[in-house]
Parts: structure tokens; C-alpha cells; sequence
């Protein structure tokens, strides 16, 4: 027996009806869209005086954004939806324009006006340096991405020189005297910030060395505890009636205390090699050791020893080199002086000379 399957008509025809064609020719929607609407641009400053900004353009229905930043800069930078765009700018304002497009290729306009204003600069300070009449001078603040305008003080209507971060400049006194030097941090705008400060000029120190000169540095370096000061002479008279002497106390810190000053050139031996030093000590007996040695480092050096004879009065006592230095070849440029060197102090009297003209004779 055969066994039918029957459909119904009506299924059939329900399928049937079901199939369509999709026409994918119809564009009719583009010609009913609209432009973009609800134009806006966030703009973001740097507060560094970078002059960087970001720029984030927002907008209703928008594909893309042409930025013109309002400058020199003549073409524009296209910017997606989502998207920002750095550029850098100095102080001043810009009209900034973005023009945003849709999918349908309209477009829609806006202009805002940035407005970049520089900060003055911060904490600015000023190194100066003085080598006899050079003066080497750097400056350092924050946000000062101008750099630097320099004035010496040594010339009327004077041209500043300009200096960046990081960078020094050397200048050349023709005279020693006090100058007062000015700088100027540049914001990279229209804000400055500026600073002074008074530098010393010295001429050379040179033997004989009388403390006398105000325009020379007396400036004695001490170590191991050894205190030297330049002083009015407290005891006028004898063989010494000099304005201003100068001091060493030996304290109890280190034997082997002293104290030191450079020359401002090698020492000439050619004719002179011996010193003569008028001293004033509280005690006869008191060893002085009068050492030389070239400037930078240890690798020559010579040293002579003398011993006071007197007590509260001024002698002069003599450092004889003869037999040592025959030469200038060890360029000899730093005297120092040790008290009873090996010896502890104790800061007393009995530790203490006052001491004055230097001299090399022969």
C-alpha cells in the first residue's frame, strides 16, 4: 500500500509570498541628511610656557574634522571623531577654525578664539663665578623657555647677552671693583622675571703680600681645624705698624691643621728664594712650617720650618728654599701654613700668630 504525503495549499502559498527582492540601488536617504550640528572645540594649555596645546573638536553626526590653527600654519589637520590634535603656539591669540564633515559630505563651520598666555618665570638664582677678572655666570629658573638676557654692570647702555638653559657665559672685567650683574628670565611672551647680584672683581694676588690691597682676595682656605681670618693689625708698632694682618688659631681638631692660598700664578724663583714673614705669637718656641705646592695637586711640594724666638711682640722669621728649588719647573703656586704641625692645639693663644708681608727676597 503506497503511502501519500499531502501539503496544504495554503502553507504553500504562505512561503511562496514570503520571497522578496532587496534593492540595494536606493539612495534616496542621502539626499534628506542634514549637516553636523552642535559644533564645539575644547582647547587644553600647557601650563609650562611650552606654548602646547591640544585640540578636540565635538560635534552631532560628524565623520571628520579639518582643524586650521589659526597661525602661519596654513593647512589644516584632519581629526576623526574621538580624536584630538596637538600644536605648538607662542603667546598671542588665534582664531581657530574647524570645519566638521558629514556622511553626506555637508559641512558645518565654527571659529574660537585661543587665547595662550605665558606664565613669568620662577625661582630664578644666578651662579657667578670670578677668576681675577673673568666672570663666568649661569642662570636657572622654571618655565623659562626664553632663556636668559645678561647684563655685567660694567657698560652704559649695555647690550645683554642672551643664554639659554643650561648654558654659561664668561665675561672679561677690564677692572676689579664690585659690579652688580642682572638677569633676566625670559618666559618666551611677553612676562619676565629678573634678579641681580653683586660680584667682586679681584686683581691678582701676587708677592709681596701685605693684606693692604682692597682690590685683591686675601681669601685663605682652611682644613683639619685651623681657623685664619684677615683682621685690623691689634698691635701696631715695632717693626710692623700695617692697617690689617692676618690670623691663624690652631684648634684641637687635627695635628696636622693648616691653612692655604694660591697665588694667582706659579711662583718665580729665578732670582728669590727666600721668604720672609713678620709674625706675633704669645710664646717663643712656637714652630711654623711654611709648605709650597703646586696648585691642583700634591705631586711637588716643599717645606721649611721656623721658630719664634719672642713673646707679644713682632719678629720677622725667614723660610730659606735655597737648597730645595733651583727652578720654576715644579710651577709652585699654594703657600700653606702648620703650627707646630704633629702637634695637638687647643685653640689658645699658644695655638695662635697673627702673620703679614709675605715677601720673597733673596
Amino acid at each position: 500500500m503506497n503511502k501519500l504525503t499531502y501539503i496544504p495549499l495554503l502553507l504553500l502559498f504562505t512561503i511562496g509570498s514570503g520571497c522578496t527582492k532587496d534593492n540595494f540601488d536606493d539612495t534616496d536617504f542621502l539626499n534628506t541628511g542634514t549637516a553636523p550640528t552642535g559644533e564645539a572645540v575644547h582647547f587644553n594649555i600647557t601650563d609650562d610656557n611650552s606654548g602646547l596645546v591640544t585640540i578636540t573638536p565635538n560635534s552631532a553626526g560628524a565623520t571628520a574634522y579639518d582643524i586650521y590653527f589659526g597661525d602661519a600654519t596654513t593647512e589644516p589637520v584632519r581629526v576623526l571623531p574621538g580624536q584630538s590634535t596637538t600644536h605648538i603656539y607662542k603667546e598671542g591669540t588665534y582664531p581657530v577654525k574647524v570645519i566638521a564633515s558629514g556622511i553626506t559630505g555637508q559641512k558645518a563651520e565654527t571659529t574660537k578664539q585661543l587665547a595662550v598666555t605665558f606664565r613669568a618665570p620662577e625661582s630664578l638664582t644666578i651662579t657667578a663665578n670670578a677668576n681675577l677678572h673673568d666672570l663666568t655666570l649661569s642662570a636657572a629658573a622654571l618655565y623659562a623657555t626664553g632663556g636668559y638676557k645678561v647684563y655685567f654692570g660694567d657698560a652704559a647702555n649695555e647690550v645683554p647677552v642672551l643664554i639659554a638653559e643650561g648654558a654659561h657665559v664668561t665675561h672679561t672685567y677690564a677692572k676689579a671693583g664690585k659690579y652688580q650683574v642682572k638677569v633676566e628670565a625670559l618666559s618666551g611672551g611677553a612676562a619676565i622675571t629678573t634678579a641681580t647680584k653683586e660680584v667682586t672683581i679681584y686683581n691678582a694676588l701676587t708677592l709681596p703680600m701685605t693684606f693692604e690691597q682692597p682690590d685683591v682676595s686675601y681669601a685663605w682656605g682652611d682644613f683639619g681645624g685651623s681657623l685664619t681670618t684677615v683682621i685690623p693689625n691689634p698691635y701696631p708698632g715695632g717693626i710692623n705698624s700695617s692697617a690689617t694682618v692676618g690670623k691663624i688659631i690652631k684648634t684641637k681638631d687635627q695635628t696636622w691643621a693648616g691653612n692655604f692660598i694660591s697665588m694667582s700664578s706659579p711662583i718665580d724663583f729665578t732670582g728669590n728664594k727666600k721668604f720672609r714673614v713678620k709674625v706675633y705669637s704669645w710664646r717663643p718656641g712656637l714652630r711654623i712650617l711654611l709648605q709650597l705646592e703646586r696648585s691642583g695637586d700634591n705631586t711637588f711640594m716643599e717645606n721649611m720650618e721656623a721658630v719664634t724666638t719672642k713673646a707679644n711682640t713682632w719678629e720677622e722669621l725667614t723660610f730659606d728654599f735655597s737648597g730645595k728649588i733651583t727652578d720654576n719647573n715644579k710651577k709652585l703656586q699654594n703657600i700653606l701654613f702648620f703650627l707646630d704641625n704633629g702637634t695637638q692645639g687647643d685653640g689658645s693663644q699658644n695655638y695662635t700668630i697673627l702673620f703679614d708681608d709675605i715677601v720673597l727676597t733673596n
